[in-house]
């Protein structure tokens, strides 16, 4: 007679791979997923704790929200042989953006086959010759996103489905988690990681036979510090899990990892009691993990041992932000050589435009001057060029003009021809010298002209024209030496005032003002050496010293405000003052710190000032002023 089919070794392995073996339990709520002894062999070196710091393609199935830390796209692979040829599969995808958070996507699998089945007919179990196969399989999409200054959260969306012989099940189930960096620079603090995932929160609901089954919940925490050496090249990771699962006692996960120049990776941890170990190897864009731990019973199981591989992809998300800030930097330097560009251009524009006005007007001294301004800007001006060319062609047409004149005049005598000639040559010579711009030769040659002739007007228009174009001349290295001081470029500054102090030779008016700018600039360079100078000595804690050179510094600008202030905390923190504070001042140094500890750093920056004024060298309270110049500085950035 045929009774009902009972297939023996088809329970059997559906327990085992359905983790009944895996160290699951069995409750009122369901039986615990496979999936919970962790992916990838990263995790597994390091004793599954990954809560905090899950950096690498498998991150969504440790916490979704701890996704946030991986910076560039990956792909991982992964492949564990379990026990009596059951496989483990799973690969996954992760893809941070730059502002829409990170994605991820993953596929788990759990499978055995080649199971006999098994009948019993009349009370006697046979062999029917044929083989099953059981399989439980997971879909994950994943997503997480930071909110507020390191608080990110995240979750997972998990299809389930399982598979025996005829019989399947699909079940439907949500994974919370949330993440958060400590955002700080330097300290204990810096690389601070806290992570919790809640595994199941909302739990699929599985009925492969006749009873359907909730797979019950996990709660995980986990806490990850990491040190940085030879200039942030290698890394040492410590992180600290915990686990409790709605059907199991709690469990604590450690585990370190040291990288070496990113490329070499060991790990040590302890899962549960069970010790565990790995490494990788990172060579480009390819990545090898193993990872080897106890998974299940030691008295049935041997120690199991997994592979993974990663691929990543692209540029990570600090490449890309710095790339992105270069590119921002370019735009505004390109936007300053345009602007600077355009001021150039109507430069150009302007020495056109004055040089054909004095030509339409007959002033060719002047027309030479702007086109030789213009060609001082740009050599290679076709128009200007082609402009000054023929100034200078009619300006010597006019000279030869009054050359024959004068020429004409001094055939009566012998010392006027000598007289006409000296004063062409010396015209010739102080308009060659107008050309290369050098005012003083050209200023000499004429009046050595006037000299001779001291009733010509045009000898005088020479040298009237060429006093101002050397006063102009002058003035604009004024300017020049000033930008140059205002930009820091102290040496470019003293070389336009020496070139002006040489242009200015033999014009005591001239003379006069480049010695008080030459001083100007001396006590400008003395006030910025002083100053910096105690800034230097007050970083290094030799107030004193500071004290002194902040003295000096207000000794060429009395005024500086920063100057007068860090003067007057050189001084304070010299004299140690650290004597109580009383009535006013105390009062409002505690309120200050309430407002400090409310986070109201501004009201509590204006409070410490105002009890420093009633009590000026105490040190406790120069320490809270800067404490709250820094917290402000902090949440502005």
């Amino acid at each position: 007679m045929r009774g009902k089919q009972v297939t023996y070794w088809v329970i059997f392995c559906a327990l085992c791979v359905g983790y009944g073996v895996l160290k699951g339990q069995v409750g009122e709520a369901g039986r615990e997923s496979p999936f919970s002894i962790g992916v990838g062999a990263r995790a597994l070196g390091l004793g599954n704790a990954g809560t905090a710091f899950p950096d690498d393609p498998s991150a969504f199935a440790w916490n979704p929200a701890g996704m946030v830390v991986v910076e560039e796209k990956r792909v991982g692979l992964s492949l564990t042989t379990l026990f009596e040829g059951t496989l483990y599969n799973f690969i996954g995808f992760v893809y941070p953006t730059m502002d829409a958070g990170t994605f991820g996507f993953g596929m788990s699998r759990i499978g055995t086959g080649g199971i006999k089945y098994t009948k019993v007919e009349d009370g006697a179990p046979f062999d029917t010759g044929e083989e099953i196969d059981y399989w439980w399989g997971k879909l994950t999409l994943s997503y997480a996103a930071t909110f507020f200054r390191g608080l990110s959260v995240g979750f997972n969306l998990n299809v389930n489905r399982q598979s025996l012989w005829l019989y399947s099940t699909n079940g439907f189930g949500v994974d919370f988690g949330i993440h958060y960096r400590i955002p700080v620079t330097g300290g204990l603090l810096n690389n601070l990681y806290f992570g919790g995932m809640v595994e199941n929160g909302i739990s699929p609901r599985m009925k492969l036979g006749t009873k359907a089954e909730t797979i019950p919940y996990i709660t995980k925490l986990g806490i990850a510090k990491y040190f940085q050496f030879r200039g942030n090249r290698d890394r040492w990771l410590f992180l600290v899990d915990w686990e409790q699962g709605q059907q199991k006692e709690s469990q604590y996960h450690f585990g370190t990892e040291y990288s070496w120049n990113r490329s070499i990776y060991l790990r040590v941890g302890v899962d549960d009691g069970e010790f565990s170990f790995g490494g990788g190897l990172r060579y480009r864009h390819f990545q090898i993990d193993y990872g080897m731990s106890q998974i299940g019973d030691p008295e049935f199981f041997q120690r199991s041992h997994r592979f993974s591989l990663v691929f990543y992809i692209g540029k990570s998300i600090p490449e890309k932000r710095r790339i992105l800030e270069e590119q921002r930097l370019m735009e505004i330097q390109s936007g300053i050589n345009q602007r600077i560009e355009a001021n150039r251009q109507e430069q150009i524009a302007e020495g056109l435009r004055s040089g054909n006005e004095y030509i339409e007007n007959g002033d060719y001294f002047n027309a030479r001057l702007a086109f030789s301004s213009v060609l001082r800007i740009d050599p290679d001006h076709a128009e200007a060029r082609e402009l000054l060319d023929w100034v200078t062609e009619k300006d010597q047409e006019l000279q030869e003009q009054r050359q024959e004149a004068l020429l004409q005049r001094e055939r009566e005598t012998v010392s006027l021809q000598r007289d006409n000639e000296f004063i062409s040559a010396r015209l010739k010579e102080g308009l060659e010298a107008l050309d290369n711009r050098d005012f003083r030769k050209a200023i000499e040659n004429f009046e050595q002209a006037l000299e001779r002739d001291p009733e010509d007007p045009q000898i005088q228009g020479y040298l009237q024209q060429a006093r101002s174009a050397l006063e102009n001349e002058v003035y604009q290295l004024f300017a020049r030496a000033q930008q140059n001081l205002n930009r820091g470029e102290i040496s470019e500054a003293y070389n336009a005032l020496d070139r002006a102090r040489d242009q200015a030779e033999g014009n005591p008016n001239l003379q006069t003002e480049v010695q008080r700018r030459l001083r100007n600039l001396e006590i400008n360079v003395d006030f910025i050496n002083s100053y910096q100078a105690g800034v230097n000595r007050y970083a290094q804690g030799e107030y004193d010293e500071a004290a002194r050179y902040f003295a000096r510094a207000l000794e060429y600008r009395p005024d500086d405000e920063p100057a007068k202030e860090y003067y007057q905390k050189s001084l304070a923190r010299s004299l140690e003052e650290r004597s109580e504070l009383e009535g006013e001042a105390l009062g409002k140094y505690r309120t200050g710190l309430e407002r400090y500890r409310e986070g109201l750093f501004k009201e509590a920056l204006q409070l410490f000032n105002e009890a420093l004024a009633l009590a000026p060298n105490n040190v406790r309270l120069l320490n809270a002023i800067e404490d709250a110049e820094k917290r402000i500085e902090l949440y502005e950035e």
